[in-house]
């Protein structure tokens, strides 16, 4: 009988260190299962089609969409269709998961429907949740690297993120070619802090990460990598301590583990606000005014992309656009309201506009 009870001892306690180890590793065991070759190619809901890197693609963009964004994803394309970006030799692929419990509005016949119509959907099998970004973002870059292995460059952004390809494209054509290999560049954040406060958006426990200050890390907003770059991050996600935050470990964590070095976008390329995008729109169309800038966020706007691309052709189709004057800066004339920052804690600011 005592030789029993501890026969159901020792059986009960493995279970537990067996749950233990499991629970503990279930991020590793989700990134592994992301990560793997044959299951980024295989084990998916829905593979892109219509789609072929034969013949080298130029850029290879990644659009990280939650899978309920139908209006945002029709944004994109009507901004840039694809027929427009294959002339540029573009491929665009939009990342999603699975469609979550409490989703409502959207149904997977839908986004079968929508893959058959547009053939521009990667579904992964995990499903859509914050925490879940990381896999996703991971997922791009893997399947981007690997069936798109040739591709000069890949543009990794967020469905919400404004950008102007014509502009993006001169910029990456202006790249040497000795540079283009070992590419990695961005909206570099520096000396960013973990959030403690529990009611913060990116609140991070102690026990996920230790450190009193992040690394250096790009926006995952928009960001050019070259495939070789992004199969070694993909490759090294599968040894490092999974973490939910995907910009701060896949540009961050990732990129120091693997000692790499981040480029920073060049000055004027980058508008932290959709205000001041309106405002370049505006001036665009009213004062025939160049917008130098290239990335923004939409503001919560869907369309907000499909006119500022249009506002930008009409410009170079009319050929009556002039450059800014050095002494009317957007960013000093624009009169807004700050909704947040790239990474802010949600505290309000005021600021005295002179007007």
């Amino acid at each position: 009988m005592t030789r029993k009870l501890i026969y159901i001892i020792v059986i009960a306690l493995l279970t537990i260190l067996i749950w233990i180890y499991r629970s503990s590793n279930f991020e590793f065991s989700n990134t592994v299962l992301v990560l793997t070759k044959n299951n980024v190619i295989k084990d998916t809901l829905i593979q892109p089609h219509n789609l072929t890197c034969n013949q080298s693609p130029f850029i290879v963009i990644i659009v990280t969409s939650y899978v309920g964004h139908v209006e945002l994803r029709s944004a994109h394309r009507r901004a840039m269709p694809s027929t427009y970006l294959s002339k540029l030799n573009i491929i665009r692929v939009f990342l999603l998961a699975r469609i979550p419990e409490n989703e409502k509005y959207i149904t997977q016949d839908a986004i079968r429907d929508e893959s058959k119509i547009f053939g521009d959907i990667l579904q992964g099998s995990f499903y859509e949740n914050y925490r879940n970004l990381t896999y996703k973002h991971l997922m791009g870059l893997k399947w981007a690297s690997s069936v798109c292995q040739n591709a000069s460059y890949i543009l990794k952004i967020d469905d919400d993120t404004v950008f102007n390809i014509i502009k993006t494209y001169d910029f990456l054509k202006g790249i040497p070619m000795a540079d283009s290999n070992d590419f990695l560049m961005g909206y570099i954040l520096n000396n960013t802090k973990p959030r403690r406060i529990q009611q913060n958006k990116w609140y991070v426990t102690w026990e996920e990460y230790s450190r009193n200050e992040y690394p250096a890390y790009l926006s995952g907003w928009y960001y050019i990598i070259s495939p070789k770059i992004a199969a070694m991050i993909s490759a090294e996600a599968i040894y490092h301590p999974f973490f939910w935050i995907d910009d701060i470990f896949v540009t961050g964590l990732l990129v120091e583990s693997l000692g790499l070095k981040l480029k920073q976008l060049p000055k004027d390329y980058w508008l932290e606000y959709y205000e001041l995008l309106e405002c370049c729109i505006r001036d665009m169309i009213k004062k025939s005014i160049k917008c130098d800038y290239i990335v923004g966020p939409n503001g919560g706007r869907s369309n907000l992309i499909v006119e500022f691309n249009e506002a930008f052709a009409n410009c170079q189709k009319w050929s009556n656009c002039t450059t800014r004057p050095k002494d009317h800066d957007l960013k000093k004339e624009c009169v807004m309201f700050r909704d947040r920052t790239i990474f802010s804690d949600g505290q309000a600011e005021v600021h005295h506009i002179n007007l």
